[in-house]
């Protein structure tokens, strides 16, 4: 072959092999890959309350042989409560007030039953505590719930059967699905 022959033939070559080169590229210039997205949503719960101690100071009883009981409201005055709650929607949320024992001072005893109260606000049920039992102050349903309630805390003052002094006790609010 002489050398012009074979420039062409191996020109032809040549542009043959970067032919079939960039065809081969361009048939792997993509690539594609999947890529999963996982979003955790979690449930929320919140429980506002505007004070944490509440008062009950004694007033003085009629003047009879036999005094009865009468109802002392709260020197502090009504309670403000703020649930918040984002829950699976079957799931309906509930308020409770657990007394976490009787009211005390020193070995005298009044029963946690003493203490009620009246609620306002959608949702928020009146009641009166129990030693160690959760009562219900609240229910809702849906997926997202946000209410604001009063609660109107009493003492009933049994001057027969109370003896005096200064009586404590704790109550624990819980917010939680049912």
């Amino acid at each position: 072959m002489k050398k012009q022959n074979l420039k062409k033939v191996l020109l032809g070559l040549s542009l043959g092999l970067v032919l079939c080169l960039s065809s081969g590229l361009a048939q792997q210039s993509q690539s594609t890959q999947q890529v999963t997205f996982n979003v955790n949503l979690l449930e929320w719960y919140n429980l506002s309350l505007d004070k944490n101690t509440l008062t009950f100071n004694d007033v003085a009883p009629q003047y009879v042989s036999n005094p009865s009981t009468t109802e002392i409201s709260a020197a502090e005055g009504p309670l403000q409560v703020t649930v918040f709650a984002v829950v699976i929607p079957s799931q309906p949320v509930k308020l409770t007030i657990t007394a976490n024992g009787d009211l005390t001072d020193g070995s005298n005893i009044i029963p946690a039953s003493a203490i009620s109260w009246t609620a306002s606000g959608n949702g928020f049920a009146s009641g009166t505590l129990e030693n160690g039992t959760a009562v219900e102050a609240g229910s809702w349903t849906g997926i997202f719930t946000y209410q604001e309630g009063t609660m109107n805390f009493s003492f009933l003052r049994d001057y027969v059967n109370q003896v005096p002094g200064n009586y404590t006790m704790t109550a624990t609010f819980t917010l939680s699905k049912v």
